[in-house]
């Protein structure tokens, strides 16, 4: 989500403190006609699209000097904020965390497998590296850098983006790259312009967001740099920022009416599917039916069961207010007791008894004279 450790609610909220208008979209397309910023850190490993592409310079030429903003994935915040925790975490703590810390840099790994070196959007290409860098100071040809103290960043760093080769070719000769913020020659944000088809507009391009994600945006050094990025866009612009619909999900379109990826069927996908929409429902239906005959109980209750003798016999319903039930389980008791002669007292005391005429009555005792 935008509020989780890799989200960019904190980004969106210096952009709205600095006077701009902030909003989100899912798709790239008429909710995104409004915008004059579009800030896109996609769920996947992979470079734009050529349609996606072809969209984005679309609306870049619509109007003049619109900002679109690309922010690379290769970056995990839940590492740095494990690591963080840690320093202030008891022994035992720190062995959990150490074992919690393994996790989270495993399963990123496992999605990092989705890189594919040197792929290329016209814009640029990806270049693959397992090497993590920290940066904590960056060069810069323009004031990136100004007022951002020397080794105050934590940046992380492992694939980044450089020229696209298509780019350079005779076809596509219009694009202009600047590399304004590198490490060691690697460039950590670019801007791409184009005289003719951008109407003015820019692309920047940003490795990752190690220094614009929820998380990093704790360091004050990296709010001074996210402040720069804030600044390149202009005043009282109106930003969107574009979102997939599901987290870390590969492949989710952001284009208007594009094919999504497969994904298992939900109830309401087989209701829409004939004929397991209608067979479906008359299931339902039945079912409920027969919920409703098995299982409530309407009205008052009926007595099922009628006593008429007092010895029961094999066809008659056995209730159990029916007191010959009584007298022969008492029977099968005794029977599964094996023992005959106790059997046969029982048997005597109960008919000595029945047949008492009177019972043994308490005397009252005479009082005593006084």
């Amino acid at each position: 989500g935008r509020y989780s450790i890799n989200g960019t609610g904190v980004l969106a909220q210096m952009f709205e403190d600095r006077g701009h208008s902030v909003f989100y979209s899912r798709v790239l397309g008429r909710p995104t006609r409004q915008a004059d910023v579009i800030i896109w850190a996609p769920d996947n490993f992979h470079v734009p699209s050529e349609s996606e592409v072809a969209a984005i310079e679309k609306w870049l030429q619509e109007k003049s000097n619109r900002t679109f903003i690309f922010i690379g994935r290769d970056y995990d915040a839940t590492m740095d904020y494990w690591i963080d925790v840690a320093k202030d975490a008891t022994p035992d703590e720190q062995a959990l965390l150490v074992l919690k810390l393994a996790d989270v840099w495993g399963a990123h790994q496992v999605k990092r497998m989705a890189i594919i070196d040197n792929e290329d959007c016209i814009w640029f290409k990806i270049q693959a590296d397992s090497t993590v860098r920290t940066i904590r100071s960056a060069q810069s040809t323009t004031d990136w850098m100004d007022g951002i103290s020397s080794g105050g960043l934590k940046m992380r760093l492992q694939s980044y983006f450089v020229e696209s080769d298509k780019g350079k070719s005779a076809r596509y000769d219009r694009y202009e790259y600047e590399p304004q913020l590198f490490y060691q020659n690697i460039p950590l944000i670019t801007r791409i312009q184009n005289r003719t088809q951008f109407n003015n507009g820019q692309i920047y391009v940003i490795a990752n967001g190690s220094f614009l994600l929820n998380v990093p945006l704790v360091h004050r050094e990296h709010r001074k740099l996210a402040t720069k990025l804030i600044e390149k866009v202009g005043r009282q612009k109106v930003v969107c920022f574009l979102e997939s619909e599901f987290d870390d999900w590969e492949d989710v379109p952001v284009l208007e009416n594009a094919p999504s990826a497969a994904r298992p069927p939900s109830i309401v996908t087989i209701l829409q599917t004939w004929p397991f929409g209608i067979i479906l429902i008359h299931l339902i239906v039945i079912g409920i039916v027969y919920c409703f005959y098995r299982f409530p109980i309407f009205g008052r209750p009926k007595t099922k069961y009628q006593l008429n003798t007092v010895i029961d016999d094999m066809n008659e319903n056995q209730s159990v207010s029916n007191f010959g039930r009584h007298v022969r389980a008492l029977g099968d008791l005794l029977k599964r007791g094996g023992n005959t002669v106790f059997a046969k007292h029982c048997l005597q005391m109960y008919r000595q008894r029945s047949n008492e005429q009177t019972t043994y009555q308490p005397q009252k005792r005479k009082k005593k004279p006084t």
